[in-house]
């Protein structure tokens, strides 16, 4: 669990989505806040791919060694871009809820998903990620449930 005051804090978010942006290298996130603002943050693919390794792991823990063998991972990226999340970390709370922080050079946010926001949070990182199936051919490939 991270022991730091963020830079932006979003609370227990809801109705969070996951999309490619234009040319296919970062991925942009979103939701709604606790305090029912709403709020973007633009990630780097390797950082995308940290969040969902992360929330795999957590959310899928028997099955989650065979699912991210199957998938190919990004070059990480410079840390000195001052307006993208290069780094993510995803811890779970004594509540059962998912602690996700993120890192834009010296400056972090934070937001927390319960296990059902988690789950469809984790579906549309994979979407985004993996449109065509893990191995990168098809589909068809069987995702956790």
């Amino acid at each position: 669990m991270s022991h730091h005051q963020p830079s932006s804090s979003y609370g227990l978010s809801t109705n969070l989505f996951v999309s490619r942006k234009a040319g296919g290298e970062s991925i942009v996130i979103g939701g709604i806040a606790e305090n029912a603002s709403r709020w973007t943050r633009v990630l780097t693919q390797r950082a995308a791919q940290m969040m969902w390794f992360n929330l795999t792991q957590l959310l899928f823990p028997d099955k989650s060694d065979m699912v991210t063998a199957m998938v190919m991972t990004a070059p990480l990226r410079s840390t000195d871009l001052p307006t993208i999340t290069t780094h993510v970390t995803v811890d779970k709370l004594d509540s059962g809820n998912f602690e996700i922080t993120g890192w834009i050079g010296n400056q972090t946010w934070m937001l927390q998903l319960d296990q059902i926001e988690a789950r469809r949070f984790w579906t549309a990182l994979d979407i985004a990620l993996y449109p065509v199936g893990w191995q990168g051919q098809s589909s068809n490939n069987p995702k956790p449930s």
